[in-house]
């Protein structure tokens, strides 16, 4: 809400000011996501979401201070972006009751889970990157936004080349599009889609709904291992069972398995204080799938926990 201020009163004048929302970012901020969708479609500009704790996030506050507060940056945004705060302050008075519902609906839309969290989106707010605070000051920053912004100019054409195709050549460039916003961003943000690449390729003739099928499985798979996790120190044993389980079911899938063997080697080791058991456990962690990443993560461990077994 704009507030009309008389100018002839001195006393007025401060108290408008102090009605008005402080931006930490500085001037240029919006706190309107749908004021801000609609300036980005009648300027064709992308949107930046700055999800961000501005009164207690240290790293927020030095986003602002050394990136978002800069001349340099200022002017780069200007000229390529609408700029959206989206703020969850410990002091509840710097927001209206409607800024801090509308927060709340956001954070839970694009599944936020920690500060700052720095979303690229296009004018409708879909996102496609996701970034944070990053060293190096407002000039390096910029670059790294520019650099993200060729996932949305990457996704468009994929995109674009899908409108004129049919059947699996269409899966086929959907996929292509969703690859470049990464399977986590396409299958949280992109779910109609997603859904239509799995219709598109029901048979899995192109392997595709494999693919999306299988991100979903993990998913389900890892909340488990999620859950384990917050049982484990209570509940060791109780722990164990769960994850054991989850390692003997055929429909396990091979990631999930080895991450439940490593938790599961954790355990062993910090909790039961089973330091062989512990080891035989990460090689089997290890051997579920020698060739991931997590595997030569694994066996760095190995090497350093275990180095002076015999």
């Amino acid at each position: 809400m704009r507030h009309r201020c008389p100018k002839f009163l001195t006393t007025a004048l401060v108290l408008c000011l102090l009605a008005v929302p402080a931006f930490a970012g500085g001037e240029g901020w919006s706190h309107d996501f749908e004021a801000a969708k609609k300036q980005a479609a009648e300027q064709n500009k992308d949107m930046l979401l700055d999800f961000t704790g501005s009164d207690w996030c240290g790293w927020c506050i030095k986003l602002v201070d050394e990136v978002f507060s800069k001349d340099e940056f200022k002017a780069y945004a200007e000229a390529n972006l609408v700029l959206v705060e989206i703020d969850f302050p410990r002091d509840k008075s710097k927001l209206s009751d409607e800024t801090t519902a509308q927060n709340a609906e956001l954070k839970d839309a694009y599944g936020i889970r920690g500060y700052p969290t720095i979303y690229l989106t296009d004018h409708e707010g879909l996102p496609y990157a996701k970034t944070g605070y990053r060293r190096g000051g407002p000039e390096a920053y910029a670059k790294h936004l520019e650099e993200l912004k060729q996932v949305r100019v990457e996704r468009d054409e994929h995109m674009a080349a899908a409108k004129s195709a049919e059947g699996l050549e269409k899966a086929k460039h959907l996929h292509a599009a969703m690859q470049v916003v990464g399977d986590d961003m396409a299958t949280q943000h992109y779910k109609d889609t997603v859904q239509e690449i799995v219709s598109l390729d029901a048979d899995n003739e192109a392997g595709l709904k494999k693919h999306y099928d299988d991100i979903v499985t993990a998913k389900a798979q890892k909340k488990v291992i999620q859950q384990v996790m917050r049982s484990a120190q209570a509940d060791p044993e109780g722990a164990i069972t769960k994850l054991d389980e989850l390692v003997d079911s055929e429909d396990t899938l091979v990631p999930v398995r080895q991450e439940a063997l490593a938790l599961k080697s954790q355990i062993q080791m910090f909790v039961l204080k089973d330091k062989a058991t512990a080891k035989t456990t990460l090689i089997q962690a290890i051997e579920a799938d020698p060739e991931s990443d997590m595997a030569k993560q694994l066996k760095e461990a190995l090497e350093r926990v275990f180095s002076d077994d015999a």
